[in-house]
């Protein structure tokens, strides 16, 4: 096949022979075609005079005056020819001149074409080096995207399987938890055994004295005597001594009322001291959270004002509501129900937060407390406040240890052991080392961050935010595991608090309508939506760490107690 560098040489070579073959022909002709033009011209002129001069005579024989006028004629005819060709001179050396212009012009287009003929082929050449660049880019793109393809198919395989085992894992949990409560059955039916054992004995022995005969002859018995109080008891027990049966010596007593009535007072001092010093860190005794499904309780003011926060305690038998009133309420769960047990004042702003533990105050904050938690077993805490600041507390001395200044004002905060995840108002979730006391990362929302929450294991996240957005985030893999929506869902307030259920299966919020929410977190799903006795925003809910109540509190000073039955 030609190349394109092939047909340019021999277009080249071409021109070349035309041009050598142009100049070589015209340096034998030149002499030849300059005498012919010349030959041309003194032909013409003679022609010409002749004409004029065969014109102007009018016989064979002129007369003298003739000639003279003639001659004179003549003379001025040939000084025109002479200017004429002068002339003629002049335009053949100024034509002879353009020609030579012109040549210099063919020269120089002729040089510049073959310029332009070297750069063409020079960028033909840069062409096809750019058309094979091209060609080895879309091979490379094409083992990218296949290596994207195989990437994308291994994570959808390994997401799929991360599922399966997370459904296994649940599965198992749910095994272990029914091994467990069976033999939890099968203790109880070991240990009830003798007791069993001992009324069935009992029965038999019954009907075996119910069976025999008694003499009613009265002349057999000796006389009635009076016995003492201890005779009398020993002369009955010779009595019936006989009629006990062979297998009555097996026979166990039965526990004395009194050690049953020792266990009950034991087990009741247990559970009064964790009532009255409440234990700060979460019992994680709820095997299945339970789904509630209606309001078993409504408490139309439970505040003087909107109640803002509601928190369980460990023990799940004390219910905590604080509210722009400036005051923590503790209620007892009984039958269902809230009674108020007691009144704890001295906030010096509305109450967004609570958690608990014994008896502490402290004050650093030069803004607004908006949340406050507990760390390592009580022994330290956190708080986040308006003030754009995060201070770390050491309980035993009352006073702040670290301070960690925020871009921004801080809306909720939650803890691990060496981690503090704040949200802000700038729609930002941070985390920070509390080691360093800086931050590790940063989480981008679409709104103002309004609650976090972390479940029990300390590997999952729950944000909300006021773009009615909840998000739960895997803290192991910094990545979103799933973005609960609802249609009808609102975000009343910036407040408002979403939180996991004690298992980590659920995640509950309220909606500005007064409806409460609950989804699956494995699958994303709405599980519920509940609707009870609300008619403004629910502000907060609190789960028991049994799994058995769920508390919801709205603007409206409502608090409602819902359960699965």
């Amino acid at each position: 096949m030609e190349t394109p560098s092939s047909g340019r040489d021999w277009r080249k070579h071409i021109v070349r022979q035309l041009q050598h073959r142009d100049r070589r022909q015209k340096l034998h002709f030149e002499d030849l075609i300059h005498s012919y033009n010349q030959l041309l011209m003194k032909s013409n002129i003679v022609q010409l005079w002749r004409d004029k001069h065969l014109a102007a005579t009018p016989s064979l024989s002129p007369e003298p005056q003739n000639v003279v006028s003639l001659q004179s004629t003549h003379r001025k005819e040939l000084i025109e020819m002479y200017q004429a060709n002068g002339e003629l001179v002049q335009e053949v050396f100024s034509l002879s001149k353009q020609h030579k212009h012109r040549e210099e012009d063919l020269q120089v287009s002729h040089s510049r074409l073959v310029e332009l003929e070297v750069r063409l082929s020079e960028l033909e050449g840069e062409r096809e080096r750019l058309l094979e660049r091209f060609e080895e880019l879309e091979k490379a793109n094409a083992r990218v995207k296949e290596d994207y393809d195989n990437l994308q198919q291994l994570y959808r395989s390994q997401w799929e399987q991360l599922l399966k085992r997370e459904v296994e894992g649940t599965e198992l949990i749910q095994s272990m938890i029914d091994i467990k409560v069976q033999a939890a059955r099968d203790l109880n039916y070991r240990n009830e055994k003798p007791k069993r054992v001992q009324e069935k004995n009992l029965k038999k022995d019954l009907a075996v004295v119910s069976r025999v005969p008694i003499s009613m002859d009265t002349g057999v018995f000796p006389p009635v005597q009076k016995l003492l109080p201890e005779a009398a008891r020993h002369q009955e027990i010779k009595i019936f001594k006989p009629f006990r049966s062979s297998r009555s010596s097996s026979l166990s007593l039965p526990p004395h009322p009194r050690l049953f009535q020792s266990f009950k007072e034991l087990f009741r001092k247990r559970a009064n001291t964790s009532f009255i010093g409440v234990d700060c860190s979460p019992t994680n005794f709820c095997s299945v959270a339970r789904i509630p499904a209606k309001v078993r309780f409504s408490l139309q003011e439970a505040h003087d004002g909107e109640v803002n926060a509601v928190k369980f305690s460990p023990n799940s038998k004390i219910l905590a509501t604080g509210g722009s009133d400036r005051k923590v309420k503790l209620w007892d769960i009984v039958g269902g129900m809230l009674q108020l047990v007691k009144i704890l004042e001295g906030s010096n702003d509305g109450v967004t937060s609570i958690e608990f533990d014994p008896s502490h105050t402290l004050s650093g904050h030069s803004a607004k407390v908006t949340a406050a938690k507990f760390k390592f077993y009580c022994r330290e805490a956190v708080t986040g406040s308006h003030d754009r600041t995060i201070k770390v507390w050491d309980l035993r001395k009352a006073a702040c240890v670290s301070s960690i200044p925020l871009p921004s004002r801080c809306s909720d905060i939650v803890c691990s052991d060496y981690l503090i995840i704040s949200g802000h108002f700038d729609e930002k979730v941070r985390l920070w080392d509390t080691r360093s006391g800086t931050k590790t990362d940063e989480i981008p929302l679409q709104g103002k961050v309004t609650s976090l929450d972390i479940n029990s294991e300390r590997t999952q996240l729950l944000s909300c935010s006021r773009d009615d957005l909840l998000k739960v985030v895997d803290l192991r893999m910094n990545e979103t595991r799933q973005e609960l929506r609802a249609e009808g869902f609102k975000c009343g307030a910036d407040w408002t608090k979403a939180i996991f259920s004690p298992d980590g299966s659920y995640a509950v919020v309220g909606s500005s309508d007064g409806v409460l929410y609950i989804w699956d977190t494995l699958t994303g799903k709405l599980e519920t939506s509940l609707v009870g006795q609300h008619k403004s925003s629910i502000n907060a809910v609190s789960w028991s760490l049994s799994g058995e109540y769920v508390v919801s509190v709205d603007r409206s000073r409502l608090a409602s107690l819902w359960t699965d039955c």
